[in-house]
């Protein structure tokens, strides 16, 4: 019989031979220990789920006062691939490497100048703000000048649990809340600028959960299958966030030939009336995410109903923004009085189309205008 063994019948003997009083005291004593232990274990197990529910992730709304794909589009997304590769949260390339936010841009700086809010996605405290740094695009500035202020200005939300939003580029002075101050869901932070690391209007909105960015198209997911995502949006904006891989962002007619400058700016944004002794009709279209192997079609069609010009344009190159545009010159007899209508559409090279792929505009042209 080994030390063990033997010991285990001497404890057994000892037990044994107390008192049956002594006995039950030690029992009563062991079963008020075991209680202590399951009530102790009861409370830290709260004590660790507490932290754990707080750490849900925001519900959250559009943070930009605008219809998607209507008067907003979304330019990039956030980049999902951990390598030198880029990836969507769909897998397609509708971002850019190292991407951490979803950038939500506007028409054009005319936009801008109206004034586009920007809105709390998740009530929650502001952890931080920046303010007073140029509406002015990086081309002109050039990015030394930005230096460690490439988020331009914008505002920082702790939502709890480890989560907090970041809203980046607002226009210098539009800020609208401190540092400190509790803010609802939906309340106005600012306005959408051009402040910062970017070359168009637009707002980088940026999710993060302890550090780390989280796509709120996919949710907090791993891995690489792009058949599961569990947005974080709020369901009514998730139903209109259709997943749209390029988009016919801005169109319309000029009584000239377009430049980037004039399209960007907004500067024909407003002309409905061709005048008569125009001597050229021109129509373009700026498209956002057009990839390798996509088709950009563009059309003017007269009062008539006769296609005056149309364009294909193969585009072979991934480009973050494209301008293209066609023109018609006047004749010697002038123009047909009537409405002209413009169309644009994006082919892309699967063969897909989404809402935002087309656009049409139109103006109209007063009385016949003789040739000089």
């Amino acid at each position: 019989m080994n030390g063990a063994i033997r010991g285990e019948l001497s404890a057994r003997r000892r037990w044994r031979g107390l008192p049956v009083r002594r006995r039950a005291r030690l029992h009563a004593v062991l079963a008020l220990f075991t209680l202590f232990a399951t009530l102790l274990a009861a409370l830290l197990a709260t004590l660790f789920a507490t932290p754990l529910a707080r750490a849900a992730p925001p519900e959250l709304l559009w943070p930009v006062a605008c219809t998607p794909n209507q008067d907003c589009w979304i330019a990039n997304h956030v980049d999902l691939d951990p390598g030198p590769g880029i990836r969507d949260y769909k897998c397609g390339v509708l971002t850019y490497e190292s991407h951490n936010g979803t950038d939500i841009a506007i028409r054009d700086r005319a936009a801008m100048e109206e004034g586009v809010r920007v809105l709390a996605a998740a009530a929650g405290r502001v952890r931080g703000t920046r303010d007073g740094v140029a509406d002015t695009s990086v081309r002109d500035t050039g990015r030394e000048a930005i230096k460690d202020r490439e988020c331009g200005n914008g505002a920082v939300i702790d939502h709890g649990g480890g989560w907090e939003t970041q809203y980046c580029h607002l226009r210098r002075g539009s800020l609208k809340v401190k540092r400190s101050e509790q803010v609802a869901a939906g309340q106005p932070l600012g306005l959408v600028g051009l402040s910062g690391l970017t070359e168009y209007p637009h707002l980088h909105f940026t999710l993060r959960h302890h550090g780390r960015t989280v796509d709120p198209f996919r949710g907090d997911l791993e891995g690489a299958d792009c058949s599961v995502a569990s947005p974080l949006w709020r369901a009514d904006v998730t139903a209109a966030l259709a997943y749209a891989p390029g988009a016919v962002y801005n169109a319309g007619f000029a009584p000239e030939r377009p430049d980037a400058e004039g399209v960007r700016s907004g500067r024909y944004r407003k002309i409905a009336v061709l005048p008569p002794d125009a001597p050229v009709l021109t129509f373009f279209a700026d498209v956002f995410g057009v990839g390798r192997g996509d088709t950009l079609e563009i059309r003017i069609t007269g009062p008539d109903g006769r296609v005056l010009a149309e364009r294909r344009v193969p585009i072979e190159r991934r480009q973050a923004r494209q301008l293209t545009y066609l023109g018609v010159r006047r004749t010697a007899a002038g123009w047909l009085p009537g409405v002209y209508r413009g169309e644009a559409r994006l082919i892309r090279a699967d063969g897909g189309e989404t809402a935002a792929s087309s656009r049409a505009v139109t103006i109209e042209v007063g009385e016949r205008a003789p040739g000089r």
